[in-house]
């Protein structure tokens, strides 16, 4: 059974602690931490007092790596170095607490298909780096998800490419980002790209999905919705069930500051299979 969540990163009118208490309070038992500003500059004793009360009660945790400014593929090697030490830093909080998986946005280039030289080297800088991030996890009892994302100068922007990924480096999984795969097809001209996501899961094996955010948007732009959208969520979610996914699910979406959490959990009543 999938289990369904709420990531802490849209919630910006309260702190973490007030947020965490929020989610807890509507029935949702699976929490998001996102390791970004502002909301990790207040996970100190408190917090994880609050979150080690919560695991004994049954909440579940996963982590977001720090993504602001990160890039694991720079061409300049102390951007690189700082993306690995903040991606370190939000492992090793991931182990204290028991979060499962981790999620890591993969590295990038602006200079994809212009450049080959660099390209080249950024790519094999993101390769060695995500592997070295991803033994360092291991002995930590942590997994790597790596997120799919929508613009193609990303490592990992089409889901069939993750197959190359985990050749280099196979413990590592996908973070299924439903949102961001709906943009990539639209923005491909797919005439049904919910089908053509589904077909890429089959392809790609669901097995190798450790986690999932889900959003909606308009096919053109991040808009991270989830009261409106043209995707049709439950299609996906429907496929994800029936293929056997069975991990949690991430609502990545600031429509629950907007309208509350209330209409969000019917809306994810409405569309759950």
């Amino acid at each position: 059974m999938m289990n369904f969540g709420f990531s802490t990163f849209f919630f910006v009118k309260k702190n973490i602690l007030e947020i965490i208490d929020d989610t807890v309070s509507s029935g949702i038992r699976v929490i998001e931490l996102s390791y970004e500003i502002p909301h990790a500059l207040n996970m100190g004793n408190a917090f994880l007092s609050k979150v080690h009360i919560l695991k004994e009660k049954g909440v579940e945790f996963s982590m977001h790596a720090p993504f602001f400014e990160i890039n694991l593929g720079s061409f300049f090697n102390d951007i690189r170095e700082i993306s690995r030490e903040r991606i370190r830093l939000s492992l090793d909080l991931a182990h204290r607490i028991g979060c499962d998986p981790v999620v890591i946005h993969p590295g990038y280039t602006f200079l994809m298909d212009k450049l080959k030289g660099i390209e080249d080297k950024t790519r094999e800088a993101f390769i060695e780096d995500l592997k070295n991030l991803t033994i360092y996890a291991k002995e930590r009892n942590l997994r790597i998800a790596l997120e799919n994302v929508h613009m193609p100068f990303f490592f990992f922007y089409e889901l069939r490419d993750f197959k190359e990924l985990q050749d280099m480096i196979p413990d590592i999984g996908i973070a299924l980002d439903i949102g961001h795969a709906y943009i990539t097809k639209c923005s491909k001209g797919e005439k049904d790209p919910e089908g053509a996501i589904i077909e890429d899961l089959r392809v790609t094996g669901i097995e190798n999905v450790f986690h999932v955010h889900i959003h909606n948007n308009m096919g053109i732009k991040d808009d991270h919705y989830f009261m409106n959208g043209n995707m049709d969520m439950k299609r996906i979610l429907r496929s994800l069930k029936e293929a056997g996914y069975g991990g949690k699910v991430i609502i990545e979406s600031g429509d629950m500051e907007e309208y509350g959490i209330t209409p969000v959990l019917k809306k994810l009543k409405d569309i759950t299979p």
